[in-house]
């Protein structure tokens, strides 16, 4: 009779709730050999239990799962003894073509948001990147993003994933001022980033911290001049004078690009060009949660998923459907 144990399978999203999808493909190999010797679709939940051989029949298994509504990715390798049954609750991050975004109206945006929304009434010009400037991006203008619209719902939920970032993170030199304080009014908004005018003493702080970058160990410096690009139309900046820093993986990759400029009147402002950066550590380390690298830049969905699995209770101001 051949030694057989168990294996119970129980997927959960990054907020630690059960991933409820409708077909997933659960599929055994032998690392050894890369040999399937089990594949079955299912519904989760509930948990499922299966069946596979033990050990000295096989010495190592491994198991991939392939959601409908989540990106696949490995649960690992392991070995059973006879009549073992051991649990594995992998960590799925939701399928951006899978899920729609449901935000939560201007006038319920909690006091979290305050520090945004009096930034949003002071942005009378912002433009969505490749797309029109909105005369003013509140009330029912931000309310009523229509859902086929994309480009736009992209950019609005990438717009609130880097408030919840640049407000959760304070700026290292005297540790009390969140990077988006510095923020006076938003120019652009993008899939993957926002540039706004900000206040001087920001480009003084992340000058400091590039200069000295062994001094702060949450951060590292990297290149700006392949920002160079996002600068909007109609300010002057120069390569040379761009700077740029990033916080480590265990900050999200928050990439902060800070330029000196002059405006089409020639008055001097400091530009911010923020994202979290998709090729970081932190997205390497999470790379087992992934069937496929990322194609044409970090959806927001994606980020919404890191920013939840740094912090199950964040408030984001939308939530995936």
């Amino acid at each position: 009779m051949p030694n057989e144990g168990f294996l119970e399978l129980s997927p959960l999203t990054v907020d630690v709730q059960p991933a409820v999808d409708p077909s997933t493909l659960v599929e055994f190999t032998r690392p050894k050999d890369g040999q399937t010797i089990g594949r079955k679709t299912m519904a989760f939940p509930p948990p499922r239990l299966f069946k596979l051989p033990a050990f000295p029949q096989e010495s190592a298994l491994a198991c991939f799962i392939s959601p409908k509504r989540f990106r696949g990715r490995w649960v690992g390798v392991f070995t059973l003894t006879d009549g073992e049954t051991i649990s594995r609750q992998p960590t799925v991050f939701r399928s951006p073509k899978e899920w729609s975004a449901e935000f939560v109206k201007w006038d319920d945006l909690g006091d979290e948001f305050e520090t945004l929304t009096d930034v949003l009434l002071e942005s009378p010009n912002l433009k969505v990147k490749g797309g029109k400037v909105i005369a003013e991006f509140s009330g029912d203008a931000y309310d009523n993003v229509s859902p086929s619209n994309q480009a736009m719902v992209n950019a609005k939920a990438s717009l609130l994933n880097l408030f919840a970032k640049l407000n959760a993170v304070k700026e290292p030199v005297h540790n009390r001022k969140p990077w988006f304080g510095f923020v006076n009014q938003i120019l652009e908004i993008g899939r993957e980033r926002l540039i706004a005018i900000v206040q001087d003493d920001m480009l003084e702080r992340v000058r400091q911290i590039a200069d000295d970058i062994s001094a702060f160990e949450d951060y590292e410096s990297t290149p700006a001049g392949n920002h160079h690009g996002n600068i909007p139309a109609g300010y002057t900046v120069k390569k040379s004078s761009m700077v740029s820093i990033k916080t480590d993986d265990t900050k999200g990759n928050l990439q902060l690009t800070l330029s000196p400029a002059r405006d089409a009147a020639g008055n001097a402002v400091t530009i911010l060009d923020a994202d979290i950066d998709e090729n970081g550590q932190l997205m390497a380390h999470l790379a087992d949660l992934f069937k496929h690298k990322f194609n044409g830049g970090t959806h927001p969905f994606d980020i919404h998923e890191c920013l939840l699995l740094e912090d199950k209770n964040r408030a984001l101001g939308y939530r995936l459907v």
